[in-house]
């Protein structure tokens, strides 16, 4: 029984370490292999299928306003732009009315409600998206043609912000509307019938007497 015991040991539990270590420590990635990991991550975001009126809507939004969408959203020269904010959305899973409320400024929301959907031009990026994404989801949604002089003049550059600041005001604002809107809805709902008035228990009592 010793020697059973002792071979039993010497195979559990080695005496001797191998003379190579059996894991090798990999290098730290260089720039070019971080560079290639995110670009194959960009190529494997989900694809968003959009409606032909949301699509039809983007590209309406980027007429006039393609310089300043490539910047936003740093596009290069070779990139479609309705493309790349079709990207956008299915990397950071976003719908058409919370990217233009991310990622578009109040005053080129608040310019294209006016001219391109005949809209007000009023409240903030959160209203305005709101407002222009109601109508994208139309079917029969068609913009309203450019302005002659839309190419002519010079396009509206997004204000020097923190990005991702304006990013959670912009969530915060879409989140609030809808929490007030729910808010409405439910107040508005068909509530019990109210109590009658205690007119008719006084005569009720004068009827006992």
């Amino acid at each position: 029984y010793a020697t059973a015991a002792s071979t039993a040991s010497a195979t559990r539990f080695p005496t001797a370490l191998p003379s190579t270590p059996t894991t090798k420590l990999r290098p730290a990635p260089s720039t070019i292999d971080v560079y290639i990991d995110m670009s194959r991550r960009a190529r494997s975001a989900p694809k968003v299928n959009v409606s032909p009126s949301v699509r039809l809507g983007l590209e309406s939004i980027i007429e006039g306003n393609e310089t300043a969408i490539r910047a936003m959203l740093s596009l290069g020269s070779d990139k479609v732009v309705v493309e790349g904010l079709i990207d956008c959305m299915g990397v950071n899973s976003l719908s058409a009315e919370m990217l233009i409320a991310n990622y578009f400024s109040a005053s080129m929301l608040g310019a294209y409600c006016r001219e391109r959907i005949g809209k007000s031009d009023k409240g903030g990026a959160a209203t305005l998206a709101e407002r222009i994404a109601r109508e994208w989801a139309k079917p029969s949604f068609a913009p309203l043609p450019a302005p002659a002089d839309s190419k002519k003049r010079k396009e509206p550059q997004p204000p020097v912000e923190d990005a991702a600041a304006k990013r959670v005001a912009a969530l915060a604002e879409v989140a609030a509307k809808r929490a007030k809107q729910a808010a409405q809805k439910q107040a508005s709902s068909p509530t019990a019938p109210a109590a009658e008035p205690k007119e008719k228990e006084v005569v009720g009592q004068r009827e006992e007497e």
